[in-house]
Formats: structure tokens, C-alpha cells, sequence
């Protein structure tokens, strides 16, 4: 397996923070961090390639296609005591060999810059719609998952956390790096821009991390306008149903 990093230089950071948002249910995490790249201007520093990934080409809005990768963005933030690095992109790798060596070679990078402090973004699927999606969360010692309690968090207590949202805050405990996952709760049917947003509302909370969610809360609203039209379908469906059935018990009573 190949993993090519391609990198830019940059100043030395203040005390960055790792922030991942990858492709996954919901893309919870992806659109979490999509929306901090958009919101900080994020710079990307580092393109990373691999065989690992599907054999695709992406095409832009622009008619630009380029082969499936990952990239690291920095978000410079002046008046906080961090930097933030985000890491997205258009999916993870394929085997789960994969999924272990790219995490690696992530933290390999991101160590050297300074990174201690792991945040991976992600959805908890309960396979209902709700209105207000609560965010669940793990962390990698008792210390860390006492400050996610103290910030609302809902605090998972089994289960397990799949492909590289769970691997990195793994391999970042056995590093003795902070590792945190932050989960929005989601359906898994649709793209789910409300629970990015309260993920981002959790996020910001525990880093401090400003950030305006009013693009989020417009997606989100839309994503709510499509769940109340689906539940009504399945309503009048559900009454034609029990119509049509009363037609015929009629009809064969008579």
C-alpha cells in the first residue's frame, strides 16, 4: 500500500488541535468540517494520497476532476491560545489495514507540528428522525470524558466507534495524545446538517472554537421540512391503507 503526503510549509503553531470530520453516516462529521473550512478560510497544508482509497476521480463544481484524497486545512485563530487543524475528504480508505496505516502516518504528520489534542466528529445511528438531535461522546481517559459530561454531552457507556473516526483517538491514546469523539445523533437515511450543528454547538463549547452555525441551521431546517414531509407521506399512506382494508371487510361482510 502507498500513502503520499504532499505538504506546504507553515509557522509554527499554537498549540494546534486535530479536528477530523470524514465521510461516513449522515456525514455528520464531513459537513462539521466542511462548514469550519468555510467559516475560518481554511488553508490546506497537506494532501494525502493513497491506493487505499476507491479507485475514483472527484469533479468539481468548476469541471476540475481530481483523484480521491484526504487534506489537512489550518485554521488560524488569533484570539484563542490554539491552532486548528481539520482533516476531511472525500472518503476513507477501503480495508481496514488501510484504515490503521493512514492513521499513522496522519498523527506521524500532525505530532510534528504539535498536535496533542485529537477531535473526531461523527454520527451515532438510532435509525430515528428526531428535532433536536443529542450529541454522545467517548474519550480516551476518565479526566477527558468528565470535561465532554460537563459540557453536555451524553456519554456512551458501550459500543463501538468504526473506520478512522475511531482508529485516530485509538492510536492517539497509545501516543499519550488526547483523544475525544464527538457523535450527533442521526437517522443514517439522509444527509443530516442538524446534527452536525450540534456537534459544532459541543465542539465549541469544550474548545472554544467561535463559529457562526447560521448556514447549518439553514440546511438543517430544509433537512427538518423533508423529514415532516416524509413522516406525512408515510401518515397518508399508512391511513390509505387502513381504508382500503376497511373497503373490504365491508365488502365481504356484505
Amino acid at each position: 500500500m502507498e500513502i503520499i503526503l504532499k505538504t506546504s510549509k507553515t509557522k509554527k503553531l499554537k498549540n494546534p488541535i486535530l479536528i477530523c470530520g470524514m465521510p461516513g453516516s449522515g456525514y455528520v462529521g464531513k459537513l462539521a468540517a466542511e462548514h469550519l473550512i468555510d467559516e475560518y478560510n481554511g488553508k490546506a497544508i497537506c494532501k494525502i494520497y493513497s491506493n487505499s482509497f476507491p479507485p475514483q476521480v472527484i469533479i468539481n463544481n468548476k469541471g476540475i476532476g481530481e483523484i480521491v484524497n484526504n487534506t489537512i486545512y489550518l485554521l488560524e485563530n488569533k484570539k484563542l491560545d490554539n491552532d486548528f487543524l481539520i482533516l476531511t475528504g472525500e472518503s476513507q480508505p477501503i480495508t481496514e489495514q488501510a484504515n490503521y496505516l493512514l492513521s499513522e502516518k496522519i498523527l506521524d504528520y500532525t505530532s510534528k507540528l504539535g498536535v496533542k489534542k485529537i477531535f473526531t466528529l461523527a454520527a451515532y445511528i438510532t435509525g430515528n428522525f428526531v428535532q433536536k438531535p443529542k450529541v454522545f461522546g467517548t474519550a480516551t481517559s476518565k479526566k477527558q470524558v468528565k470535561l465532554l459530561k460537563r459540557n453536555g454531552v451524553s456519554i456512551m457507556n458501550q459500543g463501538m466507534i468504526t473506520g478512522m473516526n475511531g482508529i485516530l483517538i485509538g492510536i492517539a491514546k497509545i501516543r499519550g495524545m488526547e483523544g475525544y469523539s464527538l457523535l450527533g445523533e442521526t437517522s443514517g437515511y439522509i444527509i443530516d446538517p442538524n446534527s452536525s450543528k450540534e456537534v459544532l454547538k459541543s465542539l465549541k463549547k469544550i474548545t472554544k472554537l467561535n463559529m457562526n452555525t447560521d448556514e447549518l441551521s439553514k440546511k438543517a431546517q430544509e433537512t427538518l421540512d423533508l423529514i415532516n414531509q416524509i413522516e406525512n407521506m408515510k401518515s397518508d399512506n399508512d391511513k390509505g391503507i387502513k381504508r382500503s382494508a376497511k373497503d373490504q371487510n365491508t365488502q365481504y361482510i356484505s
